[in-house]
C-alpha cells in the first residue's frame, strides 16, 4: 500500500513509535522508540549495545509503527524495510535532533539529563521505507456510519 498523505501529521507529531527487529532465533523483538521523519526517511536514536541495535547490526530487517489512539479517529502508519546504521559523526547531529524532539531545551541542556540521553544514542537507525501500510478508522467510519449514527454506540472507548 502506498503512503497515505492524510496521515503524514503522525510522522511530525511527538509520538512514541513501535519498532520491530529480529533476534538470533528470528523471533520478533518489539520495543518503543522515539523517532524523527525527515526527507522521506525515519530515524531512531539508540545504542549499539541494546538488543535492537545488535539485532539490526546482524539483520537489517525492521518495521516501525506510529499510531493515534483518539476515540473514533484511530489511525496509523507502518513502515518496513532495511535499516542503515549510522555511527560516529554521522549519528551525532541526528541523535541530537531526535532527542530534541522529545526533551525540552532544559532537558537537553541539563548537566545530567542531556548527557544521559546523548550517551544512549551512539547509533542512529535510518529507515527509508520500502513498504507503507496505513489505517484510518475515521475514514472507515465515514463510509460505514450515517450522520445520525454515533460511533460511540458501536465501539468501546480506546484505553489511554
Amino acid at each position: 500500500m502506498a503512503f497515505n498523505e492524510s496521515l503524514a501529521h503522525l510522522l511530525e507529531e511527538r509520538r512514541i513509535a513501535t519498532l520491530t527487529t529480529f533476534d538470533t532465533n528470528d523471533m520478533p523483538h518489539v520495543t518503543a522508540v522515539w523517532f524523527l521523519f525527515q526527507e522521506g526517511a525515519l530515524y531512531i536514536a539508540t545504542s549499539g549495545h541494546t538488543e535492537k541495535g545488535r539485532n539490526l547490526a546482524r539483520d537489517p530487517r525492521m518495521a516501525l509503527c506510529i499510531e493515534s489512539r483518539e476515540d473514533g479517529r484511530e489511525a496509523g502508519l507502518s513502515a518496513s524495510g532495511r535499516a542503515e546504521l549510522l555511527t560516529g559523526e554521522a549519528a551525532t547531529p541526528l541523535a541530537r535532533q531526535i532527542n530534541g524532539k522529545y526533551l525540552t531545551p532544559a532537558g537537553m541542556e541539563h548537566p545530567v539529563v542531556g548527557p544521559a540521553f546523548a550517551g544512549m544514542s551512539d547509533m542512529v537507525v535510518k529507515l527509508t521505507p520500502q513498504k507503507w501500510i496505513s489505517w484510518d478508522m475515521e475514514a472507515m467510519g465515514a463510509e460505514l456510519f450515517t450522520p445520525d449514527m454515533s460511533i460511540g454506540d458501536y465501539f468501546y472507548p480506546t484505553l489511554k
